[in-house]
């Protein structure tokens, strides 16, 4: 018997699709390593976020605490490092300053962004949504809460 044409290899497609989690961060969640010595980025990711956002909006806050004095100035200075360093992606937007709230709140409902932030308004904005957020419990661990996991 001639042995026909060989049977192509069958391929396994696996069902899981593999999501990556982005964390969008707030102002005062970038000074929280600043102000209590939680590293957030390992924490982030220990949460399973491997992509790290902010805004423009939130690095011309930053940059505007900075210069002022005290512990948030100093807080406000290392979290401008950290952008730097920890390859935080900085997101452009089209408002001022004033708007940061609405326009974090906007791009994490529309892009599926998950807040980091310490603002009490907001959180309950994003648990009201039904949204996910994390922020820090104790002033020593992130928590993520809110929404479906």
């Amino acid at each position: 018997m001639i042995p026909g044409p060989a049977s192509p290899a069958k391929t396994f497609i696996s069902p899981v699709q593999h999501f990556v989690m982005k964390a969008l961060l707030d102002t005062n969640f970038l000074m929280i390593p600043g102000e209590f010595k939680v590293d957030i980025f390992s924490e982030l990711l220990s949460l399973g976020y491997s992509e790290v956002y902010t805004l423009d909006l939130i690095v011309r806050e930053l940059e505007k605490f900075s210069t002022k004095g005290g512990k948030a100035a100093k807080a406000a200075r290392i979290a401008l490092e950290l952008i730097k360093n920890c390859e935080v992606v900085v997101l452009e937007t089209k408002g001022d300053v004033a708007q940061v709230d609405l326009e974090l709140f906007r791009l994490a409902r529309s892009k599926g962004y998950v807040i980091c932030t310490q603002d009490r308004d907001l959180l309950r904005k994003a648990k009201d949504a039904g949204m996910r957020f994390i922020t820090l419990r104790q002033k020593k661990y992130l928590v993520e809460a809110g929404g479906d996991f």
